[in-house]
Formats: C-alpha cells, sequence, structure tokens
C-alpha cells in the first residue's frame, strides 16, 4: 500500500512529506533570491562604478600643453570626489576652440589665450563669466644649429631668412605683429614689414611654429616664452625686451562652458587654476601671474 506523500521510484531519503517537501521549495526559493540579490547587488555596484568614471572635456590654448595635464594629479589629491574622472584636453588655436564650442563640441571648461575670445564666448552666452589666470610674453626662437645666421632680432629681417609666425586670426600671430610693430621704433619704420617679407608660414597654433623651428623648417619663429622652455635643448633664444611687448601681454581667460554636464566639476577645476595651487603650477612652466584686478 502507497503511503500518501511518496513518489514512486525515489530513494527513501530524498522521500519527503508534503509539509517538508514545501518547507524545501520555500528555504530553495530563499537561497535562489539571496543569490540573486547579491549578484543584483554587485552588478548595481558595477554599474555605479562605470557611471563614477567620468569624461572631462577642457579645451585649452596649445600653449598650454605641458602645464593644464601637470595639474591633474594635485587637483585629484585634493579633490577626492573626482578622483575617477578622466580628463580629457584638447589643445589647439584659441581661434578653433572657439569655433568649435560655438558649434556645440562637447567641452566643460574653455581656456584661451586671448582676453578677447573669452569676451567673444560670454557675450554670446556659451561660457560663464571669464576670469584671467596668467599671462606670457614673446621671445624668438632658433634651431640650435642655427642655420639662418641669426644673431639678433635686427637679422630677421635680412632678405632670405624663413620665418615662422602664427596666423592672424590667432592670439600667438595678433601678438607677434603687434610685437614687430613694436619693434620700428628702433629698428626703423621697414623693419616689421621686412621680417614680413621672410615669413615662409603661419600656423594655425604655437605649437606647430615650435615644430617648424625645431625639425629646422624654419630659421627662426615667434613663440611664447613658456614653448621654449620645453623645447630648451633643441632651441637658442632671442629676447624681446618688455618695451616691445604687447600691452597688455598675452592674458589668458578661463571659464565654465554652459553646456557643461560636469558644471560642479569645472567650478572646482577652474577655482584650482585661478588659486594657488595651479598658480604655482603654471609659474612652473613660465606662465607669469594674472594682471591685478582694476581699481
Amino acid at each position: 500500500m502507497k503511503r500518501r506523500g511518496m513518489v514512486p521510484g525515489w530513494p527513501a531519503a530524498a522521500r519527503l512529506s508534503g509539509r517538508g517537501f514545501a518547507r524545501s521549495l520555500v528555504l530553495l526559493a530563499a537561497v535562489a533570491a539571496l543569490l540573486l540579490g547579491s549578484s543584483g547587488s554587485a552588478f548595481a555596484a558595477s554599474q555605479q562604478a562605470a557611471r563614477a568614471t567620468t569624461n572631462f572635456n577642457v579645451f585649452a590654448a596649445a600653449s598650454l600643453l605641458n602645464a593644464f595635464p601637470a595639474m591633474v594629479a594635485p587637483f585629484k589629491a585634493t579633490h577626492k570626489a573626482f578622483k575617477n574622472v578622466k580628463f580629457n584636453f584638447n589643445f589647439q588655436g584659441t581661434d578653433v576652440l572657439v569655433a568649435q564650442i560655438q558649434q556645440g563640441a562637447p567641452a566643460d571648461v574653455f581656456a584661451g589665450a586671448s582676453t578677447k575670445y573669452g569676451d567673444q564666448l560670454f557675450k554670446a552666452g556659451l561660457i560663464t563669466t571669464p576670469s584671467p589666470f596668467c599671462q606670457n610674453k614673446l621671445i624668438v626662437i632658433l634651431p640650435k644649429s642655427n642655420p639662418g645666421n641669426i644673431h639678433s632680432l635686427a637679422d630677421l629681417a635680412v632678405s632670405g631668412k624663413k620665418i615662422a609666425i602664427g596666423d592672424a586670426n590667432v592670439p600667438i600671430g595678433t601678438y607677434t605683429r603687434t610685437v614687430l610693430k613694436n619693434l620700428n621704433a628702433t629698428y626703423g619704420a621697414t623693419y616689421s614689414a621686412s621680417v614680413l617679407a621672410n615669413v615662409v608660414t603661419t600656423e594655425t597654433n604655437v605649437t606647430n611654429v615650435v615644430t617648424d623651428v625645431v625639425l629646422g623648417e624654419a630659421d627662426a619663429g615667434f613663440v611664447y616664452v613658456t614653448d621654449a622652455q620645453y623645447t630648451l635643448s633643441k632651441i637658442k633664444r632671442l629676447f624681446i625686451g618688455q618695451a616691445y611687448q604687447s600691452n597688455p601681454l598675452p592674458t589668458y581667460p578661463i571659464a565654465v562652458v554652459k553646456s557643461s554636464t560636469n558644471a560642479a566639476l569645472a567650478s572646482q577645476f577652474t577655482y584650482f587654476v585661478l588659486h594657488a595651487r595651479g598658480q604655482a603650477i603654471l609659474k612652473t612652466w613660465g606662465f607669469l601671474p594674472p594682471p591685478a584686478p582694476a581699481k
């Protein structure tokens, strides 16, 4: 006679009463839920960690190529909440950066090499109020071997020299033309025209001018002092006196891009650049402090 609750063919040890079987099902369901819950929690945690890795886009003038990346580690060290942030730097001529932001490129911070462009973006409602964070000066660099036999600023006007400068639409090109005009006071009214007649290339950013000189494609190039600093082993320098520099000096503005999806981070990084730690790093790379606020 078959006993109620027994399943024919099951081993005796596996035969459970109806109540015991139900309890087993409940236990198995609980274990399964626990396993699924743990797996779900792990998945959720991994998803949260993935989301915590933020891409942060800094659009900066080409002359900041070395200084800005040097700020990342110190910034993260003092801002633990942003330790998983991935900094993406876009170094271009400032006019190119402006055009990209105007066209909707995903930028979080704008740091240009001319207040003119900061004002332009601000008036268009694309960035917050720009703040000057450093200044620079111009210098002439020559290839180490000095193939053009250039030993003074006067030599730049000698016919046949090959000169590299920035395009008139980028800050380094604008500042160069201002300096050349100022040099006319010492070297004669035709000096700037003679130097410009020797120009063999106009570049869209200062980094390209440096490259032209280092590779020997130009006998001389007008660049920022800061650009000469990181290529000292490959170039010679001709200094340009303060009286010939632009007035005001090349001034760099920084601001948060209003379309930024990382506004809090952008504000924190901008603050870092403007204050002690950021200013110390800029000084290391040869940048001058920003102009004193107008009274």
